[in-house]
């Protein structure tokens, strides 16, 4: 094998220049492989990877006609609703005086976020898995163009006069402003931790971001969602409220004056032992109140009562007269009607301020008796695990419009009886298959005491929460503390747990789940067999550090894969074939599935030996280590690696641990 005799990385992309383009035919490849989506429904992984799921061997033809409606809006004329379909790449047109779908566009890449323009001729959806923006023709129904930009990218505004247009990109923390006619990217802003809704202040001259992930903060410390507020006519960050305690920020709207943005979060108590659900300490779920202006308080209402829980809430919808406010509780299958000039009362707001000090602000962020006091109704959305996603209202605000994600339906409520009085069918399939069942009980809370989780509630859009639990579980409470994981991509890559106690997500999912996060009695066996389907058809999400097609790229990338596999280090030494990365990380997955004592352990583990995490996409989910404990990939051999036993790198130069880091995220 080889020896690297230099700490210099230019030597090294000076050696590897001829080998480079092999490396890096490996490493990106071309688009070959087709994965199971996120309710079943076949789609391209675009980034050279082999199928790593189990969803070919699970799917059924119908596992591909399935629609997911995920966000819906009115255009301006009222004339036309449209409707993003995440799972058949379909932007739906529908009649809303005569209910019917009346015309489809194919836009492909997981359509998600919508604006339109002011006249109603154009719309534009954003692509998830293929970092664009489509523009759609609404008169001809046709494509017209597509604009790249960030990746992963979510909602989507129009400033008032049409000529910029906002994108969240939340896999990489900023929003694009684009050209609304040209694509052109004028500007590209700083946001906080996984930028996902938009909204635009009813003067058009700011335009709020929420987020969904907590900045980085002390370990074993509550989490910070930081909001942002962009300057529409400057195009400038004027300023980031931060939301303390607060998680998974989705849809953000202003209140009719201006004064509030109004964001539905969840307030996770993740430090606590989770036998705290029976109390109701797990989480609860909340609307943020925060003042617009500068250097504004924030207030917590809470969604919840005493014994049920309005699981992870999504859309929001305020009433043009500003009287209600309607919450989608996509884990409880039912809209929340809210008084909101009586929740403002309770604030004691004056003047657009916030009337309560602190300590009431705390108290009334826990108070679970409060809600009776401005939550009108709860209105069903549908069958069991519909799950209601994005809403919007009718100019005059009588008829309220629901994207039923799991049901291929758009349910229209009558704001006068609070009543769902019609439902619109895309055209599904309307049968049930396996995957797409275990998808409906992946996403409904009714598993958990009192109805207060789902697993979506800390594996959002399938990922990671950013979190670490204390699941009071292999040593008591305060022990074992165990960062949270992505279940994207983890078919192959049992054991499961931190421990590698698990063998099989059947176990994982079943009693497991029952007995230390649900505290019920469980899935039932055909439906811990969908769930753990559903699961293992989950594809990752397409590596942006595979797609790279700048050459200084590749070749860092093809050192960073030397050094990975490397034998000896800078100084010619031996290093023990236990002790290189690539033999507990070997391709395709990045794990060799078995448990190893690498020196991490901390002051509260009862044991040292921990499974090796795979390496697909680790990119996407900091913190990282079995506790949490690393908010950079860097931190893993830089503070946290002082004698070498988790692999050699002390002494490696910068370049060349960047160098290894390049080729581990484009794993």
């Amino acid at each position: 094998m080889m020896r690297a005799r230099s700490t210099v990385v230019t030597w090294a992309i000076s050696l590897l220049a001829a080998v480079a383009p092999a490396a890096t035919q490996a490493m990106v490849g071309e688009p070959n492989a087709a994965a199971a989506g996120d309710s079943g429904v076949a789609c391209t992984v675009t980034d050279g990877r082999p199928d790593v799921t189990r969803g070919s061997r699970y799917a059924v033809p119908e596992d591909s006609l399935y629609k997911s409606p995920i966000n819906l809006l009115l255009t301006p004329d009222g004339r036309r609703l449209l409707v993003a379909c995440e799972g058949s790449g379909e932007l739906l047109v529908v009649d809303p005086e005569k209910r019917r779908v009346v015309g489809r566009v194919a836009v492909g890449g997981e359509p998600f976020g919508l604006a339109v323009s002011a006249d109603s001729r154009r719309a534009f959806v954003s692509g998830r898995n293929r970092s664009e923006v489509v523009v759609v023709d609404l008169l001809r129904l046709t494509v017209v163009q597509r604009y790249p930009v960030g990746d992963d990218p979510h909602h989507l505004v129009l400033s008032r006069d049409g000529r910029r247009l906002y994108v969240t990109n939340l896999g990489i923390n900023s929003v694009s402003v684009l050209d609304a006619a040209t694509g052109a990217e004028e500007k590209r802003l700083a946001t906080g931790v996984g930028p996902f809704g938009l909204a635009l202040s009813p003067d058009a001259a700011s335009v709020w971001v929420s987020t969904q992930y907590s900045q980085p903060v002390p370990h074993r410390t509550p989490p910070v969602l930081e909001m942002t507020v962009i300057d529409d006519a400057r195009q400038l960050v004027r300023e980031r409220p931060q939301l303390r305690g607060a998680l998974v920020g989705q849809a953000v709207a202003l209140t009719p004056d201006g004064a509030f943005s109004v964001t539905a979060v969840e307030l996770p108590k993740n430090l606590v032992p989770e036998t705290q659900v029976y109390q109701g300490w797990m989480v609860t779920y909340a609307l943020a109140f925060t003042e617009t202006r500068p250097r504004g308080r924030t207030a917590y209402l809470l969604l919840d009562e005493p014994n049920a829980y309005y699981a992870d809430p999504y859309g929001l919808a305020i009433a043009p007269d500003g009287k209600r406010l309607y919450v989608s509780s996509s884990g409880a299958d039912a809209i929340s009607v809210v008084d909101l000039p009586r929740a403002l009362s309770l604030l004691r707001v004056k003047d657009g301020r916030i009337g309560l000090d602190d300590q009431e602000i705390a108290q009334f962020a826990r108070h679970l008796a409060l809600s009776s006091e401005y939550v009108l109704a709860r209105i069903p959305t549908g069958a069991v695990g519909a799950n209601p996603k994005g809403l919007t209202l009718s100019r005059d605000g009588r008829w309220l419009y629901v994207a039923n994600r799991l049901d291929d339906q758009v349910a229209v409520i009558d704001t006068r009886t609070w009543q769902v009085v019609y439902r619109i069918d895309l055209g599904g399939p309307g049968v049930v298959s396996q995957v797409r069942a275990g998808a409906k009980l992946f996403n409904y809370a009714s598993i958990s005491f009192q109805h207060q989780m789902s697993c979506t509630t800390c594996h959002p859009e399938y990922g990671v929460d950013g979190l670490i639990y204390d699941i009071a579980a292999d040593g008591g409470m305060g022990h074992n503390l165990v960062d949270n994981l992505t279940l994207r991509g983890i078919a192959e890559t049992g054991p499961f747990k931190w421990t590698g106690k698990n063998p099989t997500l059947e176990r994982q999912e079943g009693p497991r789940a029952a007995q230390l996060f649900f505290r019920t009695h469980g899935f039932e066996a055909a439906q811990n067999q969908e769930i753990v389907r559903f699961i293992e058809s989950l594809p990752p999400r397409p590596n942006r550090y595979r797609l790279q097609h700048d050459p200084t790229v590749a070749e860092h990338q093809a050192v960073g894969k030397r050094f990975f596999n490397r034998g000896y280090d800078n100084q010619g030494r031996y290093i023990p074939v236990a002790n290189r990365c690539v033999t507990c990380h070997p391709t395709p997955y990045g794990t060799d599935r078995k448990t190893h004592n690498v020196g991490s352990q901390g002051y509260h583990d009862r044991g040292g030996d921990f499974d090796t995490p795979h390496l697909l996409n680790s990119f996407e989910r900091p913190p990282f280590m079995h506790d949490g404990r690393c908010y950079s990939l860097e931190e893993i051999w830089t503070v946290n690696n002082p004698y070498d036993t988790h692999g050699v790198t002390n002494e490696m130069s910068k370049d060349q641990l960047n160098a290894l880091i390049e080729y581990i995220r484009a794993f």
